[in-house]
């Protein structure tokens, strides 16, 4: 090959490397929302400088991301149609979790059937404190979870609120319903009557999954401060 063409070649080669180093240096998967009718605002995701997000995520318009939480590979947080996604401090969101909501406003104003409240403010989704959200589960707003709660693998949350400390094992769902505290949904069960959903089993200190949660987010804290930095 001659000279002058190994030279272009280098230089295209720099070239595209250049400037996929460069998107990932501008966190070009933490995005703003394009306007419609129903939200006529450019919202930007709020994620706290303590924060980690893998540059194969997905982060989109109306979300707020808290101190200390990691948002792994090939998740997606779309704040585009279901408005006002936040994800409390020390939680993490594993490998190809989908975090999205059905249309919850309407010309500025709230639909309420959309939406889940805490403290009296609208959400498509919320989700607490050091809550563990497993690879490839999906919470599918109107959804609350709160504080150290387990989602498991390929879990379903859908028009749900799952109170504290709950567990829902692999594969399980809960679909339109309260989950009360201190429960746990065995893998791969369905909960969709609210009957259902009080007589779940009590979790105790025999329960095997009794405190996985909490070793889950110990590992994942670890690991935000281990890339964070690394980043630097």
């Amino acid at each position: 090959m001659k000279m002058s063409n190994k030279l272009i070649l280098g230089f295209t080669v720099s070239s595209i490397v250049g400037k996929v180093m460069e998107a990932l240096n501008n966190k070009d998967n933490v995005t703003p929302n394009t306007t419609t009718t129903f939200n006529l605002n450019i919202d930007k995701p709020t994620v706290d400088h303590s924060s980690y997000i893998h540059h194969f995520a997905s982060v989109i318009g109306s979300v707020s991301i808290g101190e200390n939480v990691y948002v792994g590979p090939f998740s997606s947080l779309r704040g585009d149609e279901g408005l006002r996604i936040h994800i409390g401090n020390g939680t993490n969101v594993q490998d190809g979790v989908v975090l999205h909501g059905l249309k919850n406003y309407e010309y500025q104003g709230v639909l309420a059937n959309h939406s889940t409240f805490k403290e009296n403010q609208p959400y498509s989704i919320y989700i607490g404190d050091q809550v563990t959200l497993a690879p490839q589960c999906q919470v599918h707003g109107p959804a609350r979870i709160d504080n150290k709660v387990f989602i498991g693998m390929q879990c379903l949350v859908f028009d749900s609120y799952v109170e504290e400390n709950v567990v829902l094992e692999p594969a399980s769902k809960v679909i339109g319903v309260k989950v009360p505290r201190n429960r746990y949904v065995t893998a791969g069960k369905v909960v969709t009557s609210q009957d259902e959903a009080d007589q779940l089993p009590k979790i105790t200190s025999q329960y095997q999954y009794y405190d996985f949660n909490e070793k889950m987010i110990s590992v994942y804290k670890e690991l935000v401060d281990g890339y964070k930095r690394d980043d630097q």
